[in-house]
């Protein structure tokens, strides 16, 4: 008699996505970015340090004492000139990293600009 064959076949699909879960670390906290700066790496990354632009803060500040004894006007500041750059992180990013960030700020900036655009004349 010949030998009967099963089919293996399974009729259950592979789940096609998976979850991720985004924890935030101890150390994790948000920063203001007025800008960035950075380069190429010499192995071949992308670095990149976010900056909080601000004026200097003085050394000193001489005030005048009004008659009433309440603070009146500066009469001089001692301290550095121009602006400070505090750098809050800085960020490698390979090639492939870079590119997703650059399309989700896109993203992001596309989204900004249809919500600010509602409701004007344009």
């Amino acid at each position: 008699m010949p030998e009967k064959t099963k089919s293996t076949k399974k009729s259950e699909s592979i789940k096609q996505e998976i979850e991720f879960h985004y924890l935030k670390m101890a150390n994790y906290r948000s920063y203001h970015a007025d800008g960035v700066f950075g380069g190429i790496t010499p192995q071949g990354n992308i670095y990149m340090e976010l900056f909080l632009e601000r004026a200097p803060t003085p050394k000193s500040i001489i005030h005048e004492i009004n008659e009433d004894g309440s603070l009146g006007r500066e009469l001089s500041r001692q301290g550095k000139a121009g602006l400070i750059r505090e750098i809050e992180a800085g960020v490698v990013l390979d090639l492939a990293t870079a590119e997703v960030v650059v399309n989700w700020l896109t993203d992001k900036i596309g989204m900004l600009k249809s919500q600010s655009s509602v409701g004007k004349d344009k």
